[in-house]
Parts: C-alpha cells; sequence; structure tokens
C-alpha cells in the first residue's frame, strides 16, 4: 500500500536515482511475449527445415523401439537426435534472447545497474515477503497469474477442440508415413495455439506495462520531507545557503564603496536613495554606475561621498529611474544620457569654481 504522505510527483534527481538502482518500470510480459511472437516468426520463416529436423528425431525414436538396442547403440541414437535437437533449440534461444533484450531496451533503455544483484536481507525476510504478498502489486500479479493460466487453457481447449478430428485420425493413419502426419498436425496444432496464445498475451502485456509505469511512479513518490532532504544534499542547506548569499552581498558592497571614491558624482534622492556615476570620455565609451543604494547604504554612499569631496546633486527623478534601471558595473542607458551630461557638467562648473577659489 502506498504511503499516504508520499503526495508529491519524484523529482528528476529522485528518478534518475531510482534508474541507477535498476528501479524502473518495465513490463517482463512484454518481453516474454515479444520473444514468443519473434520464435513463431522464426518458425513460420524456417518451416519446411524445423518439420523436416522433428521429423527426423520422431522417426528416429520410433525406429529405436522395434530394435536390439545396447549400450552403443543407444548412445549413437541419443547422439544423433540430441544434434538434429540442438539444430532447432540453438537458433531458437539465439532468437527468444536477442529479442527479450530487445524488448527491455525498448521498454526502459540501457541500464547498467549491479545494485538488483546485491544480496539484501529483507529478501529472506518472511514479514517482508507477506508484505510483499499481499501488497497491491502482488495482488496483481496474483490476478494477472490466474487470468493468464485461464486465458492459456482456454485457448488450448477452443484449438484442439476446432481439430480434434485431425487428432483422431492419427490412429487410422497409415503406419509408413505416421511419423511425418504426426509431425505436421501436432505441429500445426501447437503453431496455432502459440500463435492465438501470443496475440492475447500482448494484449495483457501492453495492460501490464501501463500498471507497471503507474506503479512505478506511486512508489518513487515523494514527501515533503524527503523532497527537503534531498534539496539539502543537491543545493546544500537553506541556512548555509542564506549565509553564503549574505557574505557575498557583504563583499559586493565592500567593493561598492571603495569605488565611491573616484566617482565623478552622486545623485540622491535626496535621502532615500544614492547613485554615484563615474564617466572618463578618454577611456569609456558611455558613464556606469558605480554605486547605488537605498536608506542605510545611501546614506554611507553620502557620507564617503563627502569624506572624499565627490560631488552630491539632489535630482530625484533621475535618481530613481537610475536605481531602478542600471545595475552595478552597468553602463547607463543612452535615454539618460541628457540628464547624465548636465549632472556632469553641473559637477564641471563647481569643481571649476572651487578650484578658482582655491587660486584665489
Amino acid at each position: 500500500m502506498a504511503d499516504p504522505e508520499k503526495i508529491y510527483p519524484a523529482t528528476p534527481h529522485k528518478r534518475n536515482e531510482s534508474r541507477e538502482k535498476g528501479q524502473v518500470a518495465k513490463s517482463n510480459e512484454l518481453s516474454t511475449t515479444l520473444a514468443l511472437i519473434a520464435v513463431l516468426g522464426f518458425f513460420f520463416v524456417a518451416g519446411y527445415d524445423t518439420w523436416h529436423h522433428l521429423t527426423n528425431i520422431m522417426y528416429g525414436a520410433f525406429s529405436a523401439i522395434g530394435g536390439q538396442l545396447n549400450a552403443g547403440k543407444t548412445i549413437l541414437i541419443f547422439l544423433g537426435l540430441t544434434g538434429i535437437a540442438f539444430k532447432i533449440i540453438a537458433p531458437v534461444l539465439i532468437v527468444a534472447v536477442i529479442v527479450g533484450i530487445l524488448g527491455n531496451i525498448f521498454q526502459i533503455g540501457l541500464i547498467f545497474s549491479s545494485q538488483p544483484l546485491m544480496p539484501q536481507l529483507n529478501r529472506i525476510n518472511p514479514i517482508s515477503g507477506f508484505q510483499r504478498i499481499l501488497s497491491m502489486r502482488g495482488l496483481f500479479e496474483a490476478v494477472k497469474s490466474i487470468f493468464k493460466i485461464g486465458l492459456i487453457g482456454y485457448i488450448v481447449y477452443v484449438t484442439i477442440m476446432s481439430d480434434l478430428v485431425d487428432v483422431f485420425s492419427l490412429v487410422d493413419a497409415d503406419k509408413s508415413n505416421i511419423v511425418a502426419l504426426f509431425v505436421s498436425t501436432v505441429g500445426r496444432i501447437g503453431f496455432q495455439v502459440f500463435l492465438r496464445a501470443a496475440l492475447a498475451l500482448l494484449f495483457l502485456s501492453i495492460f501490464d506495462l501501463l500498471y507497471q509505469r503507474w506503479q512505478h511512479e506511486q512508489d518513487i513518490r515523494m514527501t515533503r520531507e524527503e523532497i527537503r532532504e534531498e534539496m539539502k544534499r543537491t543545493e546544500g542547506d537553506p541556512e548555509i545557503r542564506r549565509r553564503i548569499r549574505r557574505v557575498q552581498r557583504d563583499l559586493s558592497q565592500a567593493r561598492m564603496m571603495k569605488a565611491i571614491p573616484e566617482a565623478d558624482a552622486v545623485i540622491t534622492n535626496p535621502v532615500h536613495l544614492a547613485v554615484a556615476i563615474k564617466y572618463d570620455y578618454e577611456v569609456m565609451d558611455s558613464p556606469y554606475v558605480v554605486a547605488k543604494g537605498e536608506r542605510k547604504i545611501a546614506r554611507q554612499i553620502r557620507e564617503i561621498a563627502e569624506e572624499h569631496g565627490v560631488p552630491i546633486v539632489e535630482n530625484p527623478p533621475l535618481a530613481q529611474a537610475l536605481y531602478k534601471n542600471v545595475e552595478v558595473g552597468d553602463a547607463i542607458p543612452m535615454e539618460f544620457y541628457q540628464a547624465i551630461a548636465e549632472v556632469l557638467a553641473y559637477v564641471h562648473e563647481l569643481t571649476n569654481r572651487y578650484r578658482g577659489l582655491s587660486v584665489a
């Protein structure tokens, strides 16, 4: 039963962790069914050779019944029949394995994980075993197995009953071709049984795949606490992040304050805002903001400017516009050039006037 506290979908990090552990949504039924269909396709393509080998096996087995057998002859017959059987089984196994692997890759892609192979004590714990059996997944698997057995049994019954006349006709068959007729009849009925079962299981497998994906999503859902813990692991503790941001802000503010003595002017609101600007036409294409702040920081900017003789100009509209639109270190947009030029001209006039008074 799903944990009622797991109400949040899994994060990408959680999904990757589950995938690395081999916990993915896949249907073993689908891979098995695809392998069965591939084997049937192989028999259909290589039908003549397959039936020919089967006929040889049956003929060899029946022929040995009426003859005199000894140890050496028995071994020879066994080796001969084994060789013929290997010619049938080997390609079937190769096709089944290849298609089974491709079926898994089709569902989940390529995954290389040793986690599912690691020994886990809870797998041999009887209490955990009962919990798995009584879980929703265990109940689904039980119902699915019962339904699958019933479905295959029904298909076998219907197929055999539809060809019952051919089966009974083997009793009166001519002994000269009884083996070939037996292989042909049994092979045809068996092929029909497996083909019908494969088609029926294919629909069951698609439903099973949809269920497995839904169940996997339920299994990897997360609680609020799990999301918090994941954020701590991947992004760091929130308190530490706040401290880092505070230190970064303090360092940035310290660098900003050191640049104020080199500013050409400080534009104020006059109390709440302060923006320090600098422009050297010989090395700069446009003026830029070297410092800005409000309230306490604005007061510190004004104090440093007064201490180092940087002119302070009261221009509330310009101060508000620069504070809102221009970051520290960025060039001032062209739309403010006229207002900035007036401020710099005023500062230049004040500087020249101060120098004139100093000379006098």
